[in-house]
């Protein structure tokens, strides 16, 4: 009986312990995934930008949009969809700045990334952007800092 209870109590300490610390490691991967995209994205703005002189909508560039809301939904898996579903992590939209009347060149975007379903408990990085400027950021706790990965 005793063994029994050395055993409970070890379990308990392990799932105490062990289960937040896979939730962050589980949390982080999704930042990661989330992160990729923008930053695949942004690449394809600037690919964009170049041919065009101007920067692009999601459609243009050739995701599948949900036209009611202009934006595209991202699984935990990476694939990326028009419609949300219960894999759904985030909701990427971009917002365009076009160039001012008689200014030279102040075309802008900034990709946002909305955590939707489970994801919105996330209260360290909420809500990812980056900019046309590379600037990203993030609305949760931890901020930019502590959200966006150092590997550039």
């Amino acid at each position: 009986m005793i063994e029994i209870l050395i055993v409970l109590v070890i379990a308990c300490l392990l799932a105490a312990f062990g289960l937040p610390a896979f939730m962050k490691y589980n949390s982080r991967g999704k930042l990661a995934t989330a992160e990729r995209l923008l930053k695949e994205i942004a690449s394809e703005e600037s690919a964009w930008l170049s041919k065009h002189k101007t920067y692009a909508t999601l459609s243009q560039l050739g995701y599948p949009l949900d036209s009611s809301i202009g934006a595209i939904y991202l699984g935990k898996d990476g694939s990326v969809a028009a419609s949300a579903d219960a894999d759904s992590i985030y909701r990427i939209s971009i917002n365009l700045t076009a160039p001012a009347a008689g200014a030279a060149d102040s075309s802008y975007f900034l990709i946002t990334a909305q955590p939707v379903n489970r994801q919105v408990n996330d209260s360290d990085c909420a809500t990812l952007s980056l900019a046309s400027t590379g600037q990203p950021g993030a609305t949760g706790t931890l901020g930019e800092a502590g959200c966006w990965e150092k590997s550039g």
